[in-house]
């Protein structure tokens, strides 16, 4: 937007209301670690085949150190930091560039921040040059890289929107999903990502928490469904006789699920930029059909959520009241699901 002050954030386009944040922090992507939860039995396990090899850990976006003194106390490990800011550790730029000449084992909380997300918090100027020629849209992406770059073994903390994304993950050993809060500043949902050396590629072990889930692509296999060719699917229609809440609430009776007919979401509120509540048609079928094609999909989408303990939906936004993940359902699962609904009637 022409003549953005840097550090308002657009709250409200309609509107046109901005709020003042703080610039360098936002810039930055930083988010620090409060919690040890991170450090579970399956990354522990990674940990200690990693320092086999290099008894020496470096974290290139140290901030306060929570992260290395974590480290140092429960393995006995040589720690090393490097940061764009403060006077802890050596000065560094490491979205640009990272030294690592030991090949040391990485362990870091990389800064988290999307190139959209830096347009609409109005700090694009800051971090354009990052994102510039570089074909990923978030600076942990970009962080993730160099550190791939320059170590055999990786362990990172980083948003969960990860094992969705297009992200290389050749080299990805362990994955454990953390549900409960490692920030004390935001409550974006997180997993601890390990990567060994392009020797030992492997298909990746996913867990939440402690417990085992299975292998990531059996659990990305469950998105492909078994429906090739398409029925025509209206989304975002205001007079569609399909209710769709995407997005699980807070309230645990209320999660993700297709609805015949109307439903909390008023339909004058349709657009076609809707993503969490939305309306939907499918031309072709009888009221009859459709409302079999409704129950079926749920079905389906239960199946799938229980198979893959809901990784095959993209985190938001905390936790329920139960403390249970809240999930959204993209467009692309949702149109396959009713696909797969249609071909079963």
């Amino acid at each position: 937007m022409p003549g953005r002050i840097v550090g308002q954030m657009l709250v409200s386009a309609d509107r046109e209301r901005f709020i003042e944040i703080d610039t360098d922090k936002v810039s930055r992507g930083s988010f620090y670690t409060t919690d040890e939860a991170w450090l579970n039995a399956p990354i522990r396990g990674f940990m200690n085949h990693a320092l086999l090899s290099s008894s020496s850990v470096l974290d290139p976006f140290a901030g306060d150190g929570h992260l290395l003194e974590l480290v140092r106390r429960e393995f006995g490990a040589a720690i090393f930091g490097l940061d764009i800011a403060g006077a802890k550790w050596a000065r560094n730029d490491s979205l640009v560039n990272i030294p690592n000449p030991g090949r040391a084992v990485i362990v870091t909380n990389p800064p988290y921040l999307a190139n959209h997300s830096a347009r609409r918090k109005g700090v694009a100027a800051l971090v354009d040059t990052y994102f510039d020629g570089s074909d990923y849209d978030n600076l942990y992406k970009i962080a993730l890289d160099r550190c791939l770059a320059v170590a055999d073994f990786v362990v990172a903390v980083i948003p969960e929107t990860f094992l969705l994304s297009s992200f290389d993950k050749s080299r990805l050993q362990v994955v454990s999903v953390i549900e409960g809060d490692l920030f004390s500043d935001t409550e974006a949902p997180a997993v601890v990502a390990c990567f060994g050396p392009a020797s030992e590629r492997t298909d990746a072990r996913v867990f939440v928490g402690d417990k085992p889930i299975g292998a990531l692509s059996d659990i990305l296999e469950l998105r492909r469904g078994r429906s090739r060719a398409g029925i025509q699917i209206v989304f975002n229609d205001p007079n569609g006789r399909i209710g769709l809440r995407a997005v699980d609430a807070q309230d645990v009776r209320r999660r993700i699920e297709f609805i015949v007919g109307d439903f909390e979401y008023k339909r004058s509120k349709v657009k076609e930029s809707s993503r969490l509540m939305t309306y939907l048609d499918i031309p072709e079928l009888t009221q009859d059909e459709l409302q079999n094609v409704v129950a079926h999909a749920n079905k389906l989408l239960a199946e799938l959520r229980e198979k893959s303990c809901d990784l095959v939906l993209a985190p938001f936004k905390g936790n329920d009241k139960s403390g249970n993940r809240r999930r959204r359902l993209d467009y692309a699962l949702a149109r396959q699901i009713i696909n797969d609904a249609c071909l079963a009637r």
